[in-house]
């Protein structure tokens, strides 16, 4: 039987204060009287303390296992920028996702041999029992919904065309219908397309839901490398990604879904949709910049960083 952790005794906001001191970081950046007061209302002890994991520990000597350059402001500072990150990634993986549904739906009418009934039908048919379940279910929960439940009412499941299903569907059962439509014609292209839509579709559900993504940019490069398309290696080549720093940069799978996200929106999202995005783009630049003088020694960050900011702004700016 596997050994149940301890429990962690809930800190009053001086204790906290009192922890992180004990940890290693330092109030100089940020006052103790202000962490106290950002704590209490503004973020709490556990989302902030989760970019700890970015900054090296001492080893040997009176602080071994402390954090070494740790501020409270670094904390504050990395979370604020977390946010200004996950507001400017949601809009562009729903840009992605409508973008590649538009694109779906042509390629389903363009085809003669394609009725958009039959298609649906037969995607169906090829579920097992328990995700044809789960499918049906999530479409059966919209009855009442407010804005969709018509289109479900009009539409029983055993009746409906592919464009219906994809204007009800998340983007995780439309990514699935996707492979579907690409096994059934043969096309290695949208396989790859497959591939980049749950990327985005992964990144997607971790900004709606406020899941910090900075704390992670500084996973262990000795992990194995994360596979991705041929075509996104040659692009990442193209715009001098060289072999080595993609083998590197690659193996963290933050960094990964970004990268993905990225060139999925160049290769989705029309030109004339993406209307305001370059400008968003320099605002997190120059947010995420505004201290970048406080990361100068941190390795993990500023790598990271730069090579975000290079992807984004060769397929995005």
């Amino acid at each position: 039987m596997a050994d149940i952790p301890s429990r962690k005794p809930i800190l009053t906001i001086e204790q906290q204060i009192e922890h992180l001191r004990r940890k290693g970081v330092s109030f100089e950046l940020c006052s103790e009287a202000e962490a106290a007061r950002i704590l209490a209302g503004q973020d709490h002890y556990f989302r902030l303390a989760a970019y700890r994991v970015l900054f090296p520990k001492r080893v040997g000597g009176p602080r071994d296992g402390q954090y070494a350059g740790l501020d409270f402001g670094h904390l504050v500072d990395l979370a604020a920028i977390d946010r200004e990150l996950r507001s400017f990634l949601l809009p562009l993986t729903l840009d992605v996702e409508n973008s590649a549904k538009t694109r779906l739906v042509e390629r389903i009418t363009e085809k003669p041999d394609e009725d958009g009934y039959s298609i649906f039908s037969d995607y169906l048919a090829a579920l097992n029992h328990g995700d044809r379940n789960r499918r049906e279910g999530e479409l059966n929960r919209l009855k009442n919904d407010a804005y969709l439940g018509s289109l479900v009412s009009r539409y029983p499941i055993g009746e409906m065309p592919a464009w219906v299903f994809l204007e009800l569907s998340s983007f995780g059962a439309f990514a699935d219908f996707y492979l579907f439509c690409a096994d059934r014609w043969g096309d290695s292209e949208m396989r790859d397309e497959h591939y980049m839509l749950r990327r985005a579709n992964s990144l997607r559900n971790a900004a709606a839901h406020s899941s910090a993504i900075v704390n992670g940019l500084g996973s262990s490069s000795s992990a194995p490398q994360l596979r991705y398309p041929a075509p996104l290696a040659a692009a990442l080549g193209e715009i001098g990604v060289s072999k080595r720093l993609r083998r590197s940069k690659m193996r963290n799978p933050r960094i990964l879904q970004m990268t993905v996200l990225a060139y999925a929106y160049s290769r989705f999202v029309p030109r004339e949709k993406a209307e305001g995005t370059p400008e968003r783009l320099l605002a997190l630049a120059d947010r995420s910049e505004l201290h970048g003088d406080w990361y100068a020694g941190s390795t993990v960050i500023a790598s990271s960083h730069d090579f975000i900011a290079m992807v984004f702004k060769a397929w995005l700016g």
